[in-house]
């Protein structure tokens, strides 16, 4: 099903989003890796593969992404990589108020106001890309 064309008005102000999101402020690695690790968890295999590729021209380790799924028992990635994957996590898997608060209060710790907005934005707007892909689109 050819969602974008089918309905335009509601999927592609989704894609302006996205090319938004790239042009934040916020490290481009970073966003990449919890683009990769919400298009994993909602099993979106088109979306694994352009994240892959794009890690590869940011020059993006291989072994974070092949370490991806385990981050949570990896030593590989950084404080700030580590709390961007929890709360990915948190608002992929289980959006509970009582889940988020703490992650959210460590999170404003490490980032500003705006990129917690951004990094919000990001992992939101790929879970409802991802959900689209896999429910209706070709996920290839």
């Amino acid at each position: 099903m050819n969602y974008a064309k089918i309905s335009p008005n509601i999927i592609n102000p989704l894609y302006k989003s996205y090319d938004e999101i790239q042009k934040t402020e916020l490290d481009h690695s970073l966003i990449l890796l919890v683009e990769m690790r919400t298009s994993q968890i909602n099993g979106c295999a088109y979306c694994c593969r352009l994240h892959a590729e794009m890690g590869r021209k940011l020059g993006i380790k291989e072994e974070k992404f092949d370490k991806l799924p385990g981050w949570f028992n990896s030593n590989i990635y950084s404080p700030k990589e580590i709390l961007a994957l929890e709360w990915c996590e948190a608002l992929t898997t289980s959006i509970k108020k009582k889940n988020l608060d703490p992650i959210r209060k460590r999170l404003e710790e490490v980032f500003s106001e705006k990129e917690i907005v951004d990094l919000t934005a990001a992992i939101s707007v790929m879970n409802a890309l991802n959900r689209i892909a896999v429910s209706i689109g070709d996920n290839g």
